[in-house]
């Protein structure tokens, strides 16, 4: 009985293990972009928005507390866990408002079903891959 415990909790182990990703995309202020994602209202989720304009507009000063990154392969935005905001406070970002970051996070999203049920993940890593002006060539959709 004992074994058959021990071999359920090291699935269970090894299960979360094979969740843990790595996400490319915009650093953003999470506050921020949640509020321009719920002020569209009832406008259809196939209809296009500027993400690239709601990218730039909240990315992230050295008062930033809540963070997220706007993945670049499926344009949703995956927020930070507590310790993630820690971690990306601790990156030491510039105090105005003119830079964009590019950032690559590894962590371990939450699912349910093989689908991400909360677009929350928990950080393990998080670099700056690029730092650009946000008006600027290489900013999101410039």
């Amino acid at each position: 009985m004992a074994l058959l415990l021990r071999l359920a909790c090291l699935s269970c182990l090894i299960s979360t293990l094979s969740f843990a990703e790595s996400v490319s995309g915009w650093l953003v202020n999470s506050k921020c972009f949640s509020s321009i994602e719920r002020n569209r209202g009832d406008i259809p989720s196939y209809v296009n928005w500027d993400i690239n304009g709601a990218i730039r507009y909240c990315s992230p000063t050295k008062k930033t507390t809540s963070f997220a990154v706007v993945s670049k392969n499926d344009g949703l935005p995956y927020r930070f866990d507590a310790a993630g905001n820690e971690k990306a406070i601790g990156l030491g970002l510039n105090a105005n408002k003119k830079s964009a970051y590019l950032v690559k996070v590894d962590g371990v999203t939450s699912r349910k079903n093989g689908v991400i049920s909360r677009n929350t993940i928990t950080v393990q890593a998080i670099a700056i891959l690029t730092r650009v002006n946000r008006s600027g060539r290489g900013a999101p959709g410039l």
